[in-house]
């Protein structure tokens, strides 16, 4: 068979570059046809590359954790009988790229870097074992130290004067840490939203007690719900008589969606991820909370792909699980709003006839496009949302 290359997969239009999270196949191995080679993470998503043909590993020409363009080879597939030069051949015009560079330092970080012309060896280093205990407790290598005892041989004293000299010990020193393709992206696109889109937000109080109420009756039916599939569900019927919240700008006119499909951000520590519900305004309650449980648990497993995030209308931010009280969060171009939720919260509330009474409230914040919507659009959308979550 002919040498397969393998190369860095290109998911999406947008995407330049992907990083290598882990081999699952090591050099010299034989493979199948559709067997999972690597994992890798995108701008969008962590998703698992295939084998492409049967055959045997030749060469893996990235390593894990490398940072890698789409379309770059990464790896060799053959039969296992093939020389140095064959494989030579196919990888030769990548091995430039696939060194890694030095990067370059200022004047401090070069003279911090290079090797001191004076620095021993510390195993071999004459010292005290007092001295050296001292030593490894404050970072120093003894190498670097000038001993005052007999024959060289370093004191505690002159641990404790090269401490004197040198006010940080190494191991304090600050790290810089390369940002992920997911992180890069996500600072893209947030700065994109703040630079673009003037926004507004506006804060309406939403009294839940129907909506706890309706969680109750269906836990008790067996039906795993959670608030934020009744939020989904709530949003998603409001929408509809507020089309310029389920809308695109675009420049002198506005693209109103049919469909509704709800994004709702899941966070990790690998970073964002918005699922999108599609066609929820279509779906039951039981259907909303099944579709969600199904997509949090791809992201979860890190299964989630660009095609489950992709065709968001509208997005839902909800920190209410965290304790948060209420929050602003940003426009995800090119929609023209977002609504952010927090917790629900036992409020005094005055009735008609006077009387005070405890009612379980959950601050909501929608934040809107002001090109495309106004202060009277965005609190008419709050207001029908308010009511819609009363009648549940």
């Amino acid at each position: 068979m002919a040498l397969t290359r393998i190369i860095m997969p290109k998911t999406g239009a947008d995407m330049e570059e992907g990083r290598i999270l882990t081999w699952k196949k090591k050099e010299g191995e034989r493979v199948t046809k559709g067997e999972v080679l690597l994992e890798i993470e995108t701008d969008k998503a962590t998703m698992e590359v295939e084998v492409p043909e049967s055959g045997v590993i030749l060469k893996l020409l990235r390593a894990e954790g490398d940072t890698v363009p789409a379309t770059e080879l990464i790896a060799v597939l053959g039969e296992g009988s093939e020389s140095a030069e064959e494989i030579a051949k196919v990888t030769s015009a990548n091995r430039e790229a696939a060194v890694p560079q030095p990067m370059a330092a200022g004047p401090a970080e070069s003279q911090a870097a290079a090797p001191s012309s004076t620095a021993r060896d510390s195993a071999k280093v004459k010292a005290s074992p007092l001295a050296r205990k001292l030593a490894q407790e404050m970072g120093f290598d003894l190498g670097t130290i000038r001993g005052t005892g007999p024959d060289g041989r370093i004191e505690k004293d002159d641990v404790l004067k090269a401490a004197k000299t040198k006010k940080a010990p190494a191991q304090a020193s600050d790290e810089v840490v390369a940002l992920s393709p997911m992180r890069r992206a996500i600072a893209h696109h947030v700065t994109r939203s703040k630079q673009e889109i003037p926004d507004f937000s506006v804060t309406m109080a939403m009294d839940m007690t129907a909506t706890l109420r309706k969680k109750r009756e269906l836990t008790d039916a067996g039906k795993d719900v959670s608030i934020n599939d009744l939020l989904i569900f709530a949003v998603s019927r409001a929408l509809a008589s507020h089309p310029n919240l389920n809308a695109e700008f675009k420049g002198d006119s506005l693209l109103l969606h049919r469909d509704i499909n709800i994004g709702f951000a899941v966070g990790t520590d690998d970073g964002l991820f918005i699922p999108v519900v599609r066609y929820a305004s279509l779906m039951t309650i039981e259907d909303t909370a099944r579709e969600t449980q199904r997509l949090s648990a791809k992201v979860e497993q890190k299964q989630i792909t660009e095609e489950d995030m992709a065709g968001g209308t509208f997005t839902i931010s909800n920190l209410g699980m965290f304790g948060v009280d209420s929050f602003t969060a940003i426009i995800s171009p090119p929609q023209t709003a977002i609504l952010s939720v927090g917790r629900v919260v036992e409020q005094p509330v005055h009735g008609d006839d006077g009387t005070l009474a405890w009612h379980p409230e959950l601050a909501a914040t929608i934040t809107v496009d002001h090109r495309a919507i106004d202060g009277l659009a965005a609190a008419r959308f709050l207001a029908s949302l308010r009511d819609f979550l009363k009648s549940l």
